[in-house]
């Protein structure tokens, strides 16, 4: 499959990847996207041509949730976590051509996850410290940050990495879940995942923990899914778990809502997620769930953006071929007994990086892959993508020679140019 006509050395962590570049039409044992002997053509992805942001050699778990942002002067900021034997740290790397390069990492940052945006030409990093949200922010680029500020304890263990933030009379929302598995007793109770959407006032100094607030924990009802919903045979699975992870924060035409992955026992149950509402008086902020409801790649990590010029959402996600394993695919590349990565496929397939795009948050029409890997070890997953100009730039956790689909080895950057074109008029034609 194209990839890079140079490779990283595997004894070494990488960065500054216009060394490691893919590029189409070279062949390589990397992520196959060419055709098959008896095919005459597939269809092509809208932008399987990606340059390394970031490559780590360590094994397992060596790369996590990665997220993208762009500066008024064009300079792009990724965000990698990446696992180290210290434990767990956030890498800032850079590029200032469009993507084509990346830096050397100019910052390393204590922290496991972590949600860029940027405010006022400055960087914000929501970070995960312990069971604490915190804010830092970067006058710089990225270069260096402030001492964070703690917004809330989210006692015990609460998680995000980028997804979509919304802006509604001059506050930025964005929401987080916990990382409880479904059902667990914790200190003697019995719990359920919950989601949590936090404010804060753009008119204020961010920085002042004064400026944000929170609403309730609203917890997944039921508890979990409705049987209906599930499928008979996973009740013996070998990951039986349910979460509710992920959330994206939406402003539809001025009602904010909250997208949020369902993760139904081994995904078995795909394209779901949990639909919430958010209602906010400047006082008292409220959240509650409203429904399910499908989503393309909903059993996995997805990421919602809304774009000013085409008045529509863009969705980044991953669909899966076989959800519940009919045709019983296998990689035996993939290292075994390692659950929930190995072993079962199910909808924990992470190969197709999809694009989708609507105007109601609700219903998504496909615009295209984006990327494709070749085998089932390997992935394009957990995307976060923004608006350059007429193309859409999408970084994704990717695992091109991890031990497996989920732990990945590379951050990988990709480019899709003229994305509107890409997009019907989903409104009325009316004439005049």
């Amino acid at each position: 499959m194209p990839t890079s006509a140079t490779t990283p050395d595997p004894g070494n962590d990488a960065a500054g990847a216009g060394n490691l570049s893919h590029a189409a039409g070279t062949p390589s044992e990397g992520l196959a996207d060419s055709c098959p002997p008896d095919a005459a053509c597939w269809a092509a992805p809208l932008a399987q041509d990606y340059t390394v942001v970031y490559h780590t050699a360590a094994g397992g778990r060596g790369i996590d949730g990665v997220g993208l942002v762009q500066l008024p002067d064009g300079m792009m900021v990724a965000v990698v976590p990446i696992r180290r034997q210290e434990g767990w740290r956030c890498l800032i790397v850079r590029s200032i051509d469009g993507g084509r390069n990346w830096q050397p990492p100019v910052a390393e940052l204590p922290y496991f996850t972590a949600a860029p945006f940027v405010h006022q030409g400055k960087v914000h990093l929501f970070a995960h410290a312990n069971a604490n949200l915190v804010l830092t922010r970067s006058q710089d680029g990225g270069t260096t940050w402030s001492d964070p500020v703690t917004l809330f304890d989210f006692s015990p263990n609460w998680y995000n990495c980028q997804t979509g933030m919304a802006v509604r009379h001059n506050r930025l929302y964005w929401a987080v879940g916990d990382l409880h598995v479904g059902d667990a007793v914790i200190q003697g109770r019995k719990e359920v995942p919950r989601i949590v959407v936090v404010a804060g006032d753009l008119g204020s100094d961010l920085m002042d923990p004064e400026s944000w607030r929170k609403s309730p924990h609203v917890p997944w009802p039921g508890p979990g899914l409705p049987e209906q919903l599930l499928s008979p045979d996973m009740s013996d699975a070998p990951y039986p778990s349910m979460r509710m992870l992920e959330p994206n924060v939406l402003n539809v035409g001025g009602q904010l809502r909250v997208l949020a992955t369902v993760k139904p026992p081994l995904q078995a149950t795909t394209n779901l997620c949990a639909v919430f509402d958010v209602a906010d008086d400047g006082e008292k902020l409220d959240l509650s769930f409203t429904q399910y409801h499908p989503m393309p790649g909903g059993q996995l990590k997805f990421c919602v953006i809304w774009d000013d010029v085409s008045q529509m959402f863009w969705a980044t996600v991953n669909l899966a071929v076989d959800g519940q394993d009919q045709f019983e695919f296998k990689d035996p590349a993939e290292h075994g007994g390692e659950q929930p990565y190995s072993g079962a496929i199910r909808g924990n397939d992470r190969r197709f990086l999809m694009l989708f795009y609507g105007i109601d948050g609700l219903n998504w029409f496909p615009a295209g892959c984006v990327a494709r890997a070749g085998r089932l070890g390997q992935s394009f997953m957990y995307p976060s993508h923004l608006v350059d100009g007429d193309d859409l730039l999408v970084i994704a956790w990717t695992s091109v020679n991890g031990d497996n689909r989920h732990d990945a080895d590379v951050a990988t950057f990709h480019r899709v140019r003229d994305f509107r074109r890409l997009a019907m008029n989903l409104r009325q034609d009316i004439d005049s």
